[in-house]
């Protein structure tokens, strides 16, 4: 069987590089998947010579989950319209009700996917394990299990223009990693919508958060294979109305998250946010918090301080007015009825503000001094 052939009868698909045609023009794309095709056997296709391989995948349904163990892999979708149906869906639904655990998982590194819709998985999204220069653009997960997007132990990460929803611990997360930038995104209706753990060398700009439990948080966690997180620059996000109940494991720390919180930064270094909207979120606006707080002091392997925070020219809008159970729990006075604007509790050091409504700010436990 010629080898046209044998990819036809593997994944149904048009393949436009002389490489394999022998034609006169070639494209970059060199396969392309067809409704009904095995988006991984075009993956396998890639020859042994090859250092970038990109596979181009029409709308359409693909119930299978995908591994991407070679460098160089780009999976484009084709999107033809701006309904989320009109792309590619990978969709881990089985029968019985039961679902595939991981829609992609990727340890090869300069690994790109773009314009696909990703939903009903139980474990994870799109991860990426281990590797470096990733990017997610333009995918869309929903009910896709713990984490929607969620580079890991990766370094030069780029995830733009994504939408996140339905995700019961983070719908964009970067853990234990360096220099990644989470840009021009949306992440509503998830336990945390836009999450940056035990990281260094962040930027989170021109986002969306909103009905999440928690819009934005800046993290530093205990037991993780990274002890830091530092350097995070959140700048001009919308962060509003993130008051939706937590529905998150109750075994994880997460769970752990009030609902009502716009921004919480907890543990990291030299976190700077600016030039942030931030609106509606009934318990507190931005949280700046000592890991203590939500996990017991004892066997802390990190250290557990928020240091060098530096709150800037933000905006402040009805935060506050309705602080969760667990929220108030958490305060000295757990009878309180208002939350307010800023949360400090006086651990750290070189924590500071400068916002043009200082004086109007609704301030709890101790005031942040001025930067």
């Amino acid at each position: 069987m010629s080898l046209r052939s044998t990819l036809r009868s593997l994944f149904r698909v048009v393949v436009p590089c002389a490489v394999l045609l022998g034609t006169a023009h070639c494209s970059d794309v060199d396969v392309i998947v067809e409704s009904g095709g095995s988006i991984q056997a075009a993956i396998d296709a890639m020859p042994k010579d090859r250092s970038k391989w990109v596979v181009q995948v029409r709308p359409g349904l693909y119930k299978e989950s995908i591994d991407v163990n070679r460098p160089g892999v780009e999976l484009r979708g084709t999107v033809s319209g701006s309904g989320s149906d009109e792309r590619p869906i990978l969709d881990g639904s089985l029968d019985g009700g039961k679902l595939r655990k991981d829609a992609v998982v990727v340890s090869g590194a300069h690994f790109t996917i773009s314009g696909f819709l990703v939903r009903n998985y139980s474990g994870n999204g799109v991860t990426t394990q281990k590797t470096h220069h990733v990017t997610f653009r333009d995918v869309i997960t929903d009910n896709a299990g713990q984490y929607g997007l969620y580079p890991v132990e990766s370094e030069d990460i780029l995830i733009e223009d994504c939408v996140a929803t339905r995700i019961s611990d983070a719908g964009i997360y970067v853990g234990q990693s360096k220099r990644a930038v989470v840009r021009g995104c949306k992440a509503y209706g998830n336990v945390a919508g836009i999450e940056i753990e035990n990281t260094v060398d962040a930027l989170v700009e021109n986002n969306e958060a909103w009905d999440n439990t928690g819009g934005l948080l800046v993290f530093v966690l205990p037991n993780n294979p990274s002890k830091v997180g530092k350097d995070c620059i959140v700048r001009n996000n919308y962060v509003h109305d993130n008051n939706h109940e937590n529905f998150g494991d109750p075994m994880s720390t997460v769970a752990k998250v009030p609902p009502g919180l716009g921004m919480l930064i907890m543990a990291a270094d030299n976190t700077t946010i600016s030039q942030n909207r931030i609106e509606g979120n009934a318990s507190v606006g931005i949280a700046v918090i000592s890991v203590t707080n939500l996990l017991s002091p004892m066997g802390l392997d990190i250290e557990p301080n928020s240091d060098g925070t530096r709150i800037l020219d933000n905006t402040y809008k009805n935060n506050g007015l309705a602080p969760s159970a667990a929220f108030k729990a958490m305060l000295p006075d757990p009878a309180t009825t208002m939350g307010g604007d800023l949360l400090f509790d006086g651990s750290g050091k070189g924590n500071c503000q400068d916002e043009p409504a200082i004086d109007t700010l609704r301030s709890l436990l101790i005031p942040l001094n001025r930067c």
